[in-house]
């Protein structure tokens, strides 16, 4: 485990699906990992604000190390499914 100067420890080196989505009501897209495949204009299924929203999937980051990650690991939220 490595620590950084100032006593905190860093991430792992563990990669990520992370996906961008915009929910059909509108607003900012939101940012979600995932464990399952998805694709650009994938409708999914996602947990926002205590609820489950449609939305629709708009970019896809493979691959990604969990020190470079879009936003915090800490806060991030899973997709739950992909839209029938």
């Amino acid at each position: 485990m490595i620590h950084s100067m100032s006593g905190g420890v860093l991430s792992e080196y563990d990669s990520y699906t992370f996906v961008k989505v915009t929910f059909e009501d509108g607003g900012r897209p939101y940012w979600y990992v995932t464990d399952f495949e998805v694709s650009e204009g994938d409708a999914v299924t996602a947990p926002f604000g205590g609820a489950v929203k449609r939305a629709t999937v708009i970019a896809v980051e493979q691959n990604v190390s969990g020190q470079v990650t879009p936003v915090p690991l800490r806060s991030v939220k899973k997709l739950i499914a992909k839209a029938q």
